[in-house]
């Protein structure tokens, strides 16, 4: 997939002077003229309509989280003179100076660049700055903020080589997650404790921003001993996880685990799921009786169940990408177990600084655990995993490679759909008959126009940057099927153009005529 990146998405921002200016047919060299070929017709787009309800939070005192209701393809945001496009109805501005009020402008964008009125609002990093989220943690949360984040006395990281980065936030990074799947998996354990005054006996929180419209975060409380298998080795007993996508977000609980039948009330959240590069904090509140998913501090989900295990293991799963900011944990203080865990696919010699070596054998859906003496000199190979727990002060293993990446945010390629107005979709014939309906996704942003060809022949040729730089919207068109061609199939071909003159970005597809 090609995978573009929004200007100025997770700090780091491309920055530009905020200043549109209207672009008709011949307002410069590179302007594409509006071609539309006899027998297609555009579908109309509405006229952006200004946004509406702004409104303000932080989860660090230099940083904004705006959010406002609207529904257009994207949008425009301007502050401190400079300008920002966003996919979805948020944005996040790192690198504010605490005590200062910010004015942020918010216009709607139209699928061809058109801008709507602005919707403004102010506001101070400092007033909206919740300080009390980590009071029920137990130490400080982990900030993943820098090359040596994922240290390995705390984490055991389980992803392809070099799909690990660093992305710029405001004047620091955050590791950026751009693998198809990536699982961190804590050494700090959870032990549950007395209700608390929330009346909590223990809480997992994640602070994580999503990548594209296909991110997934679970975060996954385990048993021992199922924190020494990989994430894919086997479906874990007695786990309970949080599960966020960016439609929204629920708790997944063992179906073994006994329910209770405990009723708990859902706050009034706008939005609950993930947001491509904006971060949100959420909780994973873990009561005798329930566990509850908490978003920004406000109830999105609960699960009636009881957790039997008195001890946890935290684990992160990203699926799809993702900007992962901070984890933390509350419940018993316990400490840091350096834990190193080696796949036996050949002779292991055990290290000089281990306190406990065991070894791990899953076997039809069961784990079976077995001591193995420290004066062991090696273990032989099989089909097994060696679990050495290390001293306190020793270092296991080696730090994931953190390379930096440029800021913003992922979007995925074009899309191109057909489909009769009687219904039929490909991979049946279509009707030559009547109107086929072309839908065109575009996901790129500042590209010029885009083109659609029919079998070779340029039918449509639109601007997308009426009044600025154009951003990801949705395009139909109608073709009249006596247009389309007298062969048994049809090829439609779409090129997204870049307003620097680069190569296009293509989507084909291949409809059955009937």
């Amino acid at each position: 997939m090609d995978r573009r990146t929004l200007a100025g998405g997770l700090g780091g921002f491309a920055l530009v002077v905020a200043a549109v200016v209207a672009l008709r047919t011949g307002d410069a060299p590179d302007t594409l003229k509006k071609e539309i070929a006899d027998g297609v017709e555009v579908v109309a787009s509405q006229e952006p309509m200004k946004p509406a309800n702004a409104r303000a939070q932080a989860l660090d005192v230099d940083a904004l989280q705006i959010a406002w209701n609207g529904s257009a393809s994207a949008y425009e945001v301007r502050w401190n003179g400079n300008e920002q496009l966003v996919p979805t109805p948020e944005v996040e501005l790192p690198g504010l100076n605490p005590d200062e009020e910010t004015q942020v402008e918010i216009r709607a964008v139209s699928a061809t660049g058109k801008r709507s009125e602005p919707l403004a609002i102010t506001a101070k990093p400092k007033d909206v700055f919740n300080g009390k989220w980590d009071d029920q943690l137990v130490g400080p949360a982990d900030r993943f903020d820098g090359p040596e984040s994922l240290d390995p006395r705390k984490w055991r990281v389980e992803a392809e080589p070099d799909c690990l980065g660093l992305r710029p936030f405001g004047q620091g990074k955050r590791v950026d997650v751009d693998c198809p799947m990536a699982a961190f998996q804590s050494n700090t354990p959870i032990r549950f404790g007395v209700p608390s005054g929330d009346g909590a006996t223990g809480r997992a929180i994640i602070s994580v921003a999503g990548a594209a419209e296909s991110s997934h975060v679970r975060l996954t409380l385990l048993g021992d001993p199922w924190q020494y298998l990989k994430e894919t080795d086997a479906q874990p007993k007695g786990a309970v996880s949080l599960d966020i996508t960016t439609q929204g977000t629920r708790i997944i609980a063992d179906p073994e685990l006994p329910r209770t039948g405990k009723q708990v009330d859902l706050g009034d959240a706008p939005m609950t799921g993930l947001v491509a590069g904006v971060r949100h904090r959420w909780e994973m509140r873990v009561l005798p009786d329930a566990v509850v998913a908490l978003r920004d501090g406000v109830v999105v989900a609960y699960e009636p169940v009881a957790i039997r295990e008195p001890v946890v293991h935290p684990r992160i799963r990203i699926d799809g990408g993702g900007f992962l900011d901070a984890f933390g944990v509350g419940g018993v203080a316990e400490r840091v177990v350096p834990t190193e865990v080696i796949p036996l696919d050949q002779d292991v010699a055990l290290p000089q600084d281990v306190v406990a070596v065991k070894l791990v054998k899953p076997e039809n859906g069961r784990v079976t655990v077995t001591d193995v003496p420290l004066t062991s000199a090696k273990v032989a190979a099989q089909e097994a995993r060696l679990v050495v727990v290390r001293k306190p002060e020793s270092r296991p293993g080696a730090l994931p490679r953190l390379v930096d990446r440029p800021g913003g945010i992922k979007t995925g390629s074009p899309r191109l759909h057909v489909m009769h107005e009687d219904g039929a979709k490909p991979p049946q014939p279509l009707p030559r008959t009547g109107r086929v309906l072309v839908t065109a996704e575009i996901n790129a942003i500042g590209h010029k126009g885009i083109e659609l060809e029919l079998d070779g022949k340029r039918i449509v040729a639109l601007p997308t940057n009426e009044q600025g730089s154009a951003v990801p919207g949705r395009h139909e068109f109608w073709l009249d099927g006596k247009a389309l061609p007298s062969s048994s199939h049809a090829r439609l071909k779409l090129s997204v153009l870049p307003a620097d003159g680069g190569e296009p970005v293509i989507a084909e597809t291949v409809f059955q005529l009937g």
